[in-house]
């Protein structure tokens, strides 16, 4: 696994979650979904478009949270609790708050997106949750939605990289001229949108 990496669209985050390459195309918070590449794979992706960072799927998997997104919760949590067992569980949700897509949870420590930090109570707790504007949803409903997720704050490219050894080539930029002229009256310099015009100082008409 230190030789297979996970491309990053780094533009953008959903939440908190780092986006990665979709296998099948299109992009994903969630790593079971990410396509995985070789080393020589990532780095040629990398040098088409930087902003698709390489990352080794041991490092991103070491450091993953469980996050459960709420497009793919077909049930509400009246009909899930419905349906629930006697013997199960429950987590509660902050009603209306998410973490991008994910769910945000009643924890050990206060809230939390991450549903390994989050609290259970029993199936009979569930009306009192209600009561007070919460919204518990079955362990086992929501157990078999979630996924692991990356927080994006807590992923280190340099310290990632270094430790499988790969350095990424230098990208060469462009670089981009200015469009630079002297005012056919006075000598002095303008601007892109000046030369348009008339020169500021001494209102020569500079326009090509």
């Amino acid at each position: 696994m230190d030789d297979l990496f996970v491309l990053q669209d780094s533009r953008s985050n959903v939440g908190s979650r780092a986006m990665f390459w979709r296998l099948g195309g299109g992009y994903t918070s969630n790593l079971d979904e990410a396509e995985q590449f070789t080393r020589e794979s990532a780095v040629r992706q990398y040098e088409s478009r930087e902003t698709d960072l390489p990352w080794p799927v041991a490092y991103v998997r070491a450091r993953t949270h469980v996050g459960v997104d709420c497009q793919y919760l077909k049930l509400n949590e009246e009909q899930a609790l419905a349906a629930a067992p006697e013997s199960d569980r429950i987590y509660v949700a902050h009603r209306g708050d998410w973490d991008g897509n994910c769910l945000i949870w009643m924890g050990k420590g206060g809230r939390t997106s991450n549903l390994a930090d989050a609290t259970t109570w029993s199936l009979s707790h569930a009306p009192g949750f209600v009561g007070r504007g919460y919204v518990p949803w079955p362990k086992g409903y929501i157990d078999q939605h979630s996924r692991p997720v990356a927080l994006a704050a807590s992923l280190n490219h340099k310290q990632a990289l270094r430790e499988v050894g790969l350095k990424l080539p230098q990208i060469k930029r462009q670089r981009i001229r200015r469009y630079v002229t002297h005012c056919h009256g006075c000598g002095r310099f303008l601007s892109e949108r000046q030369v348009y015009g008339d020169c500021p100082n001494c209102g020569v008409s500079n326009a090509p």
